[in-house]
């Protein structure tokens, strides 16, 4: 076998695992779409994030939602994202912009870490991934925890309020436990 053959079969396998990530994340819990960051805000806002409070972000993609709840509104944050090339990117934008400590990613599929700890949880998820989170969410969320869900609401979970501006504007749900 040549040096050139082998070179390819690995670039391929590389890029194999890579798309397989992301195949992986979308089959879980979602496909990797990034928000606006006028969205995020609405999010952030309309959970009432403050300085200090833990905010978790389920499926964060490359961490914009970690990095404004870090450097807008002073929470520790920590996204979780499990497809690679979004996540590797979302390590690299925290330390360039000088936010270890304040905000962390980690390599690691949610359904399997304890909600215990937030204050507010961030989402963006699939109608079924809603569903299959939501006992999860009412079992290990501390009372007063906030989730702030982007588009998709939590079944027959009546929403504390809503966010949203006009006909044009996606919703925003927000629920308390």
């Amino acid at each position: 076998m040549t040096l050139f053959v082998i070179f390819w079969l690995l670039f391929f396998v590389f890029l194999l695992a890579i798309l397989g990530t992301f195949a992986l994340g979308g089959y879980l819990a979602a496909p990797w779409v990034p928000l606006w960051k006028k969205d995020i805000r609405r999010m952030l806002k309309l959970a009432g994030v403050k300085p200090g409070e833990i905010v978790y972000d389920l499926g964060a993609g490359d961490g914009r939602i970690i990095i404004i709840a870090a450097e807008e509104f002073g929470a520790k944050a920590t996204g979780f994202e499990i497809a690679f090339l979004p996540y590797f990117l979302g390590c690299i934008k925290i330390r360039l912009k000088g936010l270890a400590g304040r905000a962390s990613l980690k390599y690691r599929n949610f359904f399997n870490y304890d909600f215990g700890q937030a204050d507010v949880i961030c989402t963006f998820l699939t109608p079924e991934a809603m569903k299959k989170l939501k006992p999860k969410l009412k079992k290990e969320t501390k009372p007063g925890c906030r989730i702030v869900s982007y588009a998709f609401s939590i079944p027959d979970w009546a929403p504390a309020a809503l966010d949203k501006p006009d006909k044009k504007t996606t919703t925003v749900y927000l629920y308390r436990n």
